[in-house]
């Protein structure tokens, strides 16, 4: 009973698959926005506090609160924010489930005093969401970093 349960932990540890899939919106420009999104931080910890707070939701079997909370407001139905700190600064992607464990992440931004950084993020979610859908844009695979 001892080594069964060493070989399980183990396999816990270093044999966990992906169980999420996260695309990003492109622009009909080709532009991948999380990717500029990331990109746009300064090097260091919060692009590293970025990946590896992603690299563990994709992890997870289910995304629950605090890392993932609904957006409320006017046309905001479906879309929710993928939510960390990096920096003592709390950062936001705001996107949608695709399917069961599919994620759509639509754009990036900070988030202070009840304020956005790109103060229009809120707008520009629901604007992208509605180009996917329509077919006016598409979204690609994100790749997550796998030196983490």
């Amino acid at each position: 009973m001892y080594v069964k349960r060493i070989i399980l932990k183990i396999y816990e540890k270093y044999y966990i698959v992906d169980k999420w899939t996260l695309y990003q919106y492109v622009s009909g420009s080709g532009r991948c926005a999380i990717d500029d999104w990331r990109k746009s931080m300064p090097q260091g910890a919060r692009r590293a506090d970025m990946d590896t707070f992603l690299k563990a939701m994709v992890k997870k079997r289910e995304w629950e609160f605090p890392d993932i909370d609904t957006l409320k407001g006017k046309g905001m139905q479906g879309l929710t924010e993928l939510r960390w700190k990096a920096e003592g600064a709390p950062h936001r992607i705001f996107g949608y489930r695709l399917t069961e464990n599919e994620y759509v992440c639509l754009i990036g931004c900070t988030h202070n005093a009840k304020k956005y950084t790109p103060p229009d993020a809120m707008k520009t979610a629901r604007t992208r969401r509605h180009d996917i859908q329509t077919g006016a844009a598409i979204y690609r695979e994100y790749k997550l970093l796998t030196s983490l």
